[in-house]
């Protein structure tokens, strides 16, 4: 018999996409942010309802007397709880009631398997808005007004320097000042204007970003549609350059690599040597333009152009970044919008633009020697997918009922499909059907070729969530098209070696680091991220692995450190720096700021972003010339550019930790971190540890080149408050 209880204010709203399951036991851990857990249930289920932003009016009804059997009037309201005592494999159908109209489209249904172990308790978030339509499965998309704007985002923090306080000869240095770089990567004075104030001025700046062995041909011409303000493109010979009139940067077109395999570890796996090397600048597409949400809210456009039109790609370059992820852009179902809701896997969305819009982006982008990759969403389908439509229709009957888990026919007629984790927007599909496995291959080698848009790769959407055999034939299937693509898995928790390897998936986001780069400075805890560090050696060290400080489904890195102005440059140095191929979020290398929950929701942390006024703000600038620094020390060392160089660790305490980056060829480097407001001292054994003995100095290219002398095996060092120190050993 169930029992109804009503706990007392509402529970914390968390991140959904659409619906999220997140189980509790006794220690109330929960599952990673937006996504789900799968649960299998005992002898008591308690299942708590959470309405992210509803009014006071809003009811959960349902399928059972616990839920007012679909009577609103005896419905549930944010944050009661029920409780189902026995209730055996079963599951429940509700939906939303705002005391006039029934949410649009069909019943939510949460599915509660059998088991024999512990009581479980649910929390279940929805976040879809109600409209005032007939509850239908499917119909057109329906106009509505446009939302109101976001609210203005919170001030950007000041980001102290990082040698505050230290001694008079590291004081104002730049990052670039007096550092020179290898070669292949060279920087004729290093003062940036665009990052700069506003009086510096120096016509003759040159960065070039080309890979050593990656020649230009003689001529490079760009696309058409390309026209930014206030920039041109140049294609003088070897590469491609931007003028903006007071920094001339040079590069190398993509289209000089080649299309060999992409120099790849000797077995043929891993990433190519572009993603190995690279630094990755990934975007929430659909925040990003300013149009998430149901389709039919926003007018059709050219909405992508902005990243050619308001000069992003250009900002990605003068970063440093050399690879461009795009969250998920293809054309999307009418009632979520988000772009997990996959209704053509061949079209681009309307919301963004087209096929061709997508290759002139990604034409720009190779011209300035930038890598593309998009977010394939190949677990599940949205509800407007062609096949999806049809078994909802037809059931059984229908040619496409074996494409989705778990169809069930209806009384009468048609069938319903269960969303993926309950989420009842998201059907999801079944990989064993040759039928989708071949849909889905097509769909991998379009977006690569020159009839798609010629990307270069794909980063996989719940990629732990398909059988890793499903990765196999799809990796061949990518690599047959483009030998030298990257294949990077979205993996949120399991062993990252059942999903990357050889003849699987090139990469994968690195999670079980993610946490440490931030909570350890938070708590003054760099025993927590020396530990991570070297779990993730000893159980990913054959991989190459994608390490983040936040992404679209978390909150931003300069709203959870607890101190972003001091520690930002120790939390990016950290990723930057270390073992790993470094991503950075847009916007966080601006100050932008943003949690999960409120009536945004998940929008907190994909607005859209104006960059000329962002970088109106001096503040902005400082963070974006803190992780430009960063990114061109990175790219200009062997040691710490390859994402395989191994990562020793020399030394660390609660508040100082150091280690060495270690390349193939025998090139290394040292960081050391203080994260404390005092300063620190470090005796680092690099004798012991890398080998570096007596005699042996290091380069310090963070201030102005000054070397330190290896004595007794051992680099003394001193830190200053809340700072690091680089160390290249000559």
């Amino acid at each position: 018999m169930a029992a109804l209880s009503t706990t007392g204010p509402a529970a914390v709203a968390r991140p959904a996409r659409s619906l999220s399951l997140t189980t509790r036991r006794s220690t109330h851990a929960r599952a990673p942010a937006g996504r789900a857990r799968t649960v299998r249930v005992a002898a008591q289920v308690r299942i708590q309802f959470e309405l992210e932003g509803a009014s006071p009016d809003v009811r959960v009804i349902g399928n059972h007397p616990a839920l007012g059997n679909w009577d609103p009037a005896h419905g549930l309201r944010n944050g009661d709880f029920i409780t189902l005592e026995d209730p055996g494999a079963m599951s429940l159908e509700y939906k939303w009631h705002n005391g006039s109209e029934y949410e649009m489209g069909g019943n939510r249904m949460v599915v509660l398997p059998d088991a024999a172990d512990r009581d479980v308790t649910l929390a279940l978030a929805v976040v879809d808005r109600l409209r005032a339509v007939p509850d239908v499965v499917y119909q057109p998309p329906v106009v509505q007004q446009q939302q109101a704007p976001p609210p203005a985002p919170a001030p950007v923090p000041t980001v102290e320097p990082m040698y505050k306080g230290q001694p008079a000869q590291y004081a104002g240095q730049s990052g670039y000042d007096g550092y020179q770089a290898p070669a292949n990567i060279t920087y004729h004075d290093h003062h940036d204007p665009y990052y700069d104030n506003d009086d510096h001025d120096n016509d003759n700046d040159v960065i070039d970003h080309s890979y050593g062995s990656y020649q230009a041909p003689a001529a490079h011409e760009a696309p058409a549609a390309y026209e930014a303000p206030t920039r041109s493109h140049d294609d003088a010979s070897p590469g491609a350059s931007i003028d903006d009139g007071a920094k001339r940067m040079q590069f190398v077109p993509v289209s000089a690599a080649g299309s060999d395999a992409g120099d790849r570890k000797p077995d043929g796996s891993g990433p190519p040597r572009w993603f190995r090397e690279g630094v990755v600048y990934s975007i929430q597409t659909l925040g990003f333009c300013g149009c998430e949400g149901p389709p039919g809210s926003f007018s059709e456009g050219e909405r992508l152009m902005k990243l050619l039109n308001e000069g992003w790609i250009e900002h990605l370059a003068r970063l440093g970044c050399t690879v461009l992820y795009l969250g998920p852009l293809m054309r999307a179902s009418h009632d979520l919008g988000h772009g997990y809701d996959t209704a053509d896997y061949f079209q681009l969305d309307p919301r963004l633009g087209t096929v061709e819009t997508l290759r002139a982006v990604v034409d720009a982008c190779h011209l300035l020697g930038i890598r593309v990759i998009v977010d394939g969403v190949f677990n599940h389908t949205g509800r407007d997918h062609f096949a999806a439509q049809d078994v909802v229709r037809n059931g059984r009957s229908s040619p496409y009922w074996d494409w989705y888990r778990g169809a069930r026919e209806l009384p009468g007629g048609g069938a319903e499909i269960p969303g993926w984790e309950g989420h009842t927007g998201l059907p999801q599909l079944n990989h064993q059907n040759p039928e989708v496995r071949r849909h889905i291959m097509d769909c991998g080698r379009f977006w690569m070729s020159s009839e798609g848009a010629n990307i270069d790769g794909w980063r996989l959407d719940v990629a732990h969530e398909v059988a890793p055999e499903f990765w196999r034939e799809f990796s061949a299937a990518c690599r047959d098209a483009k030998p030298d693509c990257v294949l990077l898995g979205e993996l949120m928790h399991g062993d990252y070696n059942t999903h990357v390897g050889p003849g699987l998936l090139d990469s994968g986001t690195n999670y079980q680091l993610s946490k440490a780069l931030w909570s350890s400075l938070n708590d003054h805890n760099y025993w927590e991220l020396s530990h991570s560090y070297g779990r993730d050696k000893e159980m990913y060290g054959a991989l190459t692995m994608l390490n983040f400080l936040g992404n679209h489904d978390q909150m931003r890195i300069h709203s959870r450190l607890n101190n972003p102005s001091a520690h930002y440059p120790l939390a990016a140095a950290s990723m930057i720096l270390g073992r790993g191929v470094p991503c950075l979020y847009y916007g966080d290398e601006l100050g932008e700021q943003g949690k999960p929950g409120a009536p945004e929701g998940d929008l907190a942390m994909r607005r859209a972003i104006d960059l000329r006024d962002a970088l109106a703000n001096q503040n902005a600038k400082d963070i974006a010339r803190c992780t430009a620094e960063l990114v061109a020390l990175r790219r200009s060392h062997e040691a710490l550019r390859d994402a395989d160089a191994d990562q020793v660790p020399l030394a660390h305490t609660n508040e100082t930790m150091a280690f060495a980056r270690v390349a193939r060829g025998g090139a290394s480097a040292v960081v050391a971190f203080n994260n404390s407001d005092n300063s620190q001292r470090m005796t680092l054994p690099v004798g012991e540890k890398i080998g570096a003995h007596d005699g042996c100095e290091f380069e310090e290219p963070l201030a102005n080149g000054q070397r330190l002398h290896v004595s007794g095996g051992q680099l003394h060092v001193e830190l200053p408050p809340n700072g690091l120190r680089v160390f290249l050993r000559v």
